[in-house]
């Protein structure tokens, strides 16, 4: 208690639960759904394997979230702020303009990368897709970190990160998660959001 007390800011991961139920219940409403697909989805091969970068998306976010609450109150809150952002208009978007895909196809594997995905599959619809807030997360955290000061980043460690975030966006598409325009709108809310709270810093001659 003490040490939230001395670091207030902490409290804003309070939104994530809250962020979960909202997803899950918006998930599943009986909505009609506009399809969401370019051509662009069929030159995609399909790969379970991608099953894996997909699923370090799971630990990728919530430690980076860490990770700057331990080591920057400036970064962090500026990460949360729009990293969180990002999923409420994109939950709003799911209600306002329901969507979703119809790339998935069987999976007839029985290695455990095909055995995961369909794990995956079960527990996430194939709706609520654009914007992906799989991507918007990782595009989000690469912002961040290309820009913070923090010594322990150094050329080599940004451009490992920026790997893994391609990897992750690759593996939405790979894995028939998400359309590339899904990826494409994800990416694009995260950079507005981010640029607009640097500029929104600027003007009033300050960080937050």
């Amino acid at each position: 208690m003490k040490w939230i007390k001395e670091h207030p800011y902490c409290l804003l991961l309070l939104y994530l639960p809250c962020y979960l139920a909202a997803f899950f219940i918006i998930d599943r409403l009986p909505l009609e759904h506009t399809i969401i697909r370019c051509p662009l989805d069929d030159l995609i091969p399909f790969n379970q394997y991608m099953i894996i970068p997909y699923a370090v998306w799971y630990a990728w976010f919530p430690g980076w979230l860490l990770y700057f609450l331990l080591k920057s109150r400036e970064e962090f809150i500026r990460l949360a702020l729009v990293m969180f952002s990002g999923m409420t208009i994109s939950l709003l978007i799911y209600v306002i303009w329901p969507n979703g895909i119809d790339l998935r196809e069987p999976i007839t594997g029985t290695d455990i990368c095909s055995r995961a995905l369909i794990l995956i599959r079960e527990a996430d619809t194939p709706y609520g897709v654009c914007p992906s807030i799989h991507i918007s997360t990782i595009t989000a955290i690469m912002l961040v970190i290309h820009d913070t000061k923090l010594p322990d980043f150094t050329p080599t460690v940004k451009g490992y990160c920026l790997v893994i975030t391609l990897l992750i966006a690759w593996a939405t598409m790979a894995t028939k998660q998400h359309s590339i325009l899904d990826v494409a709108a994800g990416a694009a809310l995260s950079a507005v959001l981010y640029y607009g709270l640097l500029l929104a810093e600027k003007k009033r001659g300050k960080r937050v």
